[in-house]
């Protein structure tokens, strides 16, 4: 059982979580929805990356429209309480590593975790067990994400 969260932490935003926000077939569009509305409100701490939000981008092109896709991205986006970061040289050379000597080998999931890292996150809202594998983090599922 993960504790429950306090508003001191912060929590990484994976784009399945953002996806599934948008998606209502998605089995926890109501949880990822309502993360996302509360950390719009400050109610949590969240950031997400550029490239997390390109992936969503990606994906919602797919599921939806174009426009569809363009909207809620840029929508995201205008979320001031939601920390955005970029990578840089840095976290992309960690993610290398990352992938190179953890069991994580999707780029994505690595530059992730790099981008955690380098910005003091210890926790990511996702449904991706990927991130159990590896002890740098750790994942909670948007299920376990409770009220304040």
């Amino acid at each position: 059982m993960h504790p429950p969260p306090t508003i001191t932490q912060t929590y990484f935003l994976d784009s399945s979580t953002l996806i599934h926000s948008v998606d209502r077939s998605a089995e926890y569009h109501k949880e990822c929805l309502n993360i996302i509305i509360r950390a719009a409100k400050g109610q949590i701490n969240a950031a997400t990356s550029l490239e997390a939000l390109e992936e969503t981008l990606f994906i919602l092109s797919k599921l939806t429209t174009t426009a569809t896709a363009l909207s809620v991205t840029q929508d995201l986006l205008k979320i001031t309480k939601i920390r955005k970061y970029e990578m840089d040289q840095s976290i992309f050379e960690q993610a290398l590593e990352i992938i190179e000597t953890t069991p994580l080998k999707r780029p994505k999931d690595a530059i992730n975790v790099a981008t955690m890292i380098e910005h003091h996150i210890q926790a990511i809202i996702s449904e991706d067990k990927e991130y159990d594998r590896i002890n740098l983090i750790q994942r909670v599922h948007p299920k376990d994400i409770r009220q304040i």
